[in-house]
């Protein structure tokens, strides 16, 4: 029984994650994205309010489902839609997570069951599984009144298929047949005798069916379950004189044997119910397993939208516009007023935009004046394309991109802390490590990588590599400060553009170069524009600043 609200045909696993996840979440600084997503927030009188306590399980929920990227545009967009039946019914999606999370939390009370054949050693552990499938059992139905109520509001596939799923799977005959077991079976689970109002009790004892045949020596043998029941008595007292002569009076019938006087007749009925019970139970424990399952899988994956709203709300609470972005084709790249939402909510202030459009452009080579937002836009490309690839809306007013399951960051880290290998060693090592992995829509984003040496040798090294990896289908966006290569590349797509032989053999043609842009008077407006790049990064001014300011 499948919840399908990831995938249109499948459950969710982690199966095929991003190569090196835990530097992706360092590089782009995503832990503040799954921060945003587990801070708890309602809507009252029209107004967002976000509560004091944080829910952890939601954060984990989408750092989980964002480490596995999609891979085709068809199962983008089936997660946008149940994203948007989610945004206008958020109460709905409180109430199924609550719910989930509920039957959950009663059933780890109960105790975890274990995996297996469903027969049961113990009449403690037969007892706590009989337990577990009612809850589920009326965890399922409510369940399916919640989507029930709701169904007039939910047009995305996933809702509807699996409205249609349950209705089907866990229809009302089936669902009535597994309370008419487990009423059958509740002399095993429920109290003796009950005492629902004063002076009245109902005693609750098992009816048990059997064939059996005799064997040699009059032993019985091939034994046959018919029933098993549970027989409903209405007593005044339970324990009084009426009781005890009914008791007698059975123990007449023909067929009816009276346990009461014979301590190993008893033990030998109580082991009978046990193997009978545990038998009945073995029948439907794959039921149980099924449902335990699928509240397993509609706990976390609700998290996950659930989470998507809580993020939705962070970047309104910062001011930031958001979209559904469009998947295009692997040479498509194109952006109105993309933010870096990291730093928005850290600093807690508006940030600058951009807009691009790099439609074609396998290399972009983004240079320009020292803290000018080059750093910051790679990042908001990067969480952008994170989001995208999971199905989140984006912070931008537009966004088109391709698919890359192939997704890799390689930005400058300190020191060695161990001091076993420099900067330089450490920086070739973990670029090893990504050749090594890449594959078919391969993107691959580069800030200020092979700085920690010469700039002349640091340039040599990043001609050397970024012209092999675009050679071979990668995409690139590289922030630099190697300026001899990022003017080599662009006099020598110049040159080719004009006509002229190069000794280079590079195809430069589909680079594109970007830049920081800077006022006369030394102002950084933050904004990215195309422009060729300069030999200077302007890091002068930067000193002076400091200086003055001592």
């Amino acid at each position: 029984m499948n919840v399908g609200l990831l995938y249109d045909y499948k459950e969710w696993t982690p199966v095929n994650p991003y190569f090196d996840w835990a530097s992706m979440v360092t590089d782009l600084g995503l832990d503040t994205l799954f921060w945003a997503a587990r801070q708890d927030s309602i809507v009252q009188s029209s107004r967002v309010v976000f509560a004091e306590h944080e829910d952890a399980y939601v954060g984990f929920a989408v750092k989980r489902v964002a480490c596995v990227p999609l891979k085709t545009k068809e199962e983008v967009r089936y997660r946008q839609e149940i994203l948007q039946d989610c945004l206008v019914n958020e109460d709905f999606v409180g109430k199924l997570y609550q719910h989930a999370g509920q039957i959950l939390e009663k059933w780890d009370r109960l105790g975890r069951k274990r995996g297996g054949t469903g027969i049961r050693d113990t009449k403690a552990e037969l007892i706590t599984d009989l337990q577990v499938l009612r809850l589920l059992t009326s965890g399922m139905q409510k369940v399916k009144e919640i989507l029930r109520e709701y169904k007039e509001n939910l047009h995305s596939k996933g809702f509807r298929d699996l409205y249609d799923r349950l209705e089907i799977e866990f229809s009302e005959d089936r669902r009535q047949n597994l309370e008419k077991i487990l009423q059958d079976l509740s002399f095993y689970t429920d109290v003796t005798v009950r005492q629902p109002k004063r002076n009245v009790f109902y005693s609750y004892s098992p009816r048990i069916r059997m064939e059996c045949g005799l064997e040699d020596g009059l032993k019985i043998g091939s034994l046959k379950l018919n029933d098993v029941e549970t027989i409903e008595k209405k007593y005044s007292n339970p324990y009084g004189i009426k009781a005890k002569i009914q008791g007698q009076v059975n123990s007449l019938t023909p067929g009816v044997i009276a346990l009461y006087k014979d301590q190993a007749m008893r033990e030998d009925a109580a082991q009978l119910e046990f193997e009978a019970v545990n038998y009945v139970y073995a029948c439907c424990s794959s039921v149980a397993n099924s449902l335990g399952q699928f509240f397993d899988q509609l706990r976390f994956q609700i998290a996950f939208y659930l989470g998507a709203i809580n993020i939705k709300y962070q970047m309104q609470r910062h001011k930031l516009d958001y979209c559904f972005p469009e998947v295009g084709g692997q040479e498509s790249l194109h952006f109105e007023d993309l933010k870096e939402m990291v730093m928005s909510m850290k600093q807690k202030g508006e940030t600058v935009g951009n807009d691009e459009k790099l439609d074609g452009k396998a290399l972009v080579i983004v240079t320009g004046a020292n803290q000018g937002g080059k750093s910051t836009f790679l990042r908001s490309v990067g969480i952008a394309q994170v989001m995208m690839q999971c199905g989140l809306m984006v912070p931008a007013k537009q966004y088109c991109s391709g698919l890359y399951p192939n997704f890799f960051t390689h930005f400058t880290r300190r020191e060695d802390s161990a001091m076993n290998s420099g900067r330089l060693d450490e920086e070739l090592r973990r670029m090893d490590q990504i050749v090594s992995n890449l594959g078919k829509d391969s993107l691959l984003l580069l800030n200020e990588s092979f700085a920690t040496t010469t700039e002349k040798e640091g340039s040599e090294i990043a001609y050397g590599i970024i012209r092999a990896l675009k050679e071979e289908g990668v995409r690139i966006l590289t922030v630099t400060h190697l300026l001899s290569f990022a003017q080599r590349v662009y006099e020598e797509s110049q040159a080719r553009d004009d006509g002229q032989t190069l000794k280079s053999d590079a195809a430069w043609s589909d680079v594109s170069f970007l830049s920081a842009q800077r006022l006369e008077d030394g102002t950084r407006t933050y904004k990215i524009l195309p422009h060729a790049p300069e030999m200077t990064s302007f890091g002068l001014e930067l000193y002076d600043e400091v200086l003055r300011f001592e």
